[in-house]
């Protein structure tokens, strides 16, 4: 695996934790030590109702909801209406921005601290 020359901004101190993790870690294993503890956090995720929020955050949530299927390709839309109704896509699109919050808040937490 050759390594991409450095740009202005690497912090090249990093540098020696890097190679050590690619002298240790063959291609792809780090993903596959991580996966299990992600899955694991996401089916405790999906087994319990989500977390209560603020309305405002709510409102937001909705807003943004909007905005990301208002941007979808055109085909990718089409394609989704041929199988779901618009309000499952809406309420699809609106889940996965919920979990990203909660993944988000669980990695701040360190409640996945073991990854």
């Amino acid at each position: 695996m050759t390594t991409p020359p450095p740009s202005n901004d690497d912090p090249h101190w990093l540098d020696e934790f890097e190679e050590l993790a690619n002298r240790e870690l063959p291609e792809g294993s780090s993903c596959e030590q991580i996966h299990p503890i992600v899955e694991q956090w996401f089916q405790q995720v999906m087994s319990e109702e989500p977390p209560a929020s603020r309305p405002s955050v709510e409102q937001a949530t909705a807003c943004l909801t909007t905005e990301v299927v208002n941007s979808f390709p055109d085909d990718i839309y089409e394609a989704l209406l041929e199988n779901f109704d618009e309000e499952e896509v809406v309420v699809w699109v609106e889940q996965i921005l919920r979990i990203g919050r909660a993944f988000e808040a669980a990695l701040r937490e360190g409640k996945l601290d073991d990854l």
